[in-house]
């Protein structure tokens, strides 16, 4: 009976919950931003909205870093790594919210980062990449 409730409420198929066991965000607040935002709760919206929020922290993350490199630069004291780091932000042009997309359909769902892109991320991203992994609960294709 619970079961079949969360389904509908969901508006998933007792299967397709399963993509949320992975998962290390907090659905309570997960859940308590959507109600916030007027978004409609189903397993689908609950997933989109997860993914969401961990390319938005991987873009804080690149901005993050840029920001502190570019500072390093023009103060004078970028050391060489930082420096070949810089240029490969750069050269990629590293934006989290058009390289990754993710595509949700219950058990259809998936995680992408574009694949030009990906090996950049995982050399100077590795953490993130791992929390990115962690908090949606999907391996990132590419």
């Amino acid at each position: 009976m619970r079961n079949d409730l969360i389904r509908a409420v969901l508006d998933c198929g007792v299967d397709d919950l399963s993509m949320l066991d992975d998962s290390g965000a907090d659905m309570f607040k997960v859940v308590e931003q959507m109600r916030f935002e007027g978004l409609e709760i189903t397993l689908n919206g609950i997933m989109a909205e997860i993914f969401r929020e961990g390319i938005f922290r991987m873009s804080e993350a690149v901005k993050e870093t840029r920001k502190r490199l570019e500072d390093e630069e023009d103060a004078g004291t970028l050391t060489e790594a930082g420096y070949e780091q810089l240029g490969a932000i750069r050269q990629h042009d590293l934006n989290p919210q058009s390289d990754f997309t993710y595509y949700v359909n219950c058990l259809d769902t998936h995680l992408h980062c574009d694949s030009s892109k990906k090996k950049v991320y995982e050399e100077m991203f590795e953490q993130e990449m791992q929390d990115l992994s962690d908090y949606t609960g999907f391996n990132i294709e590419g």
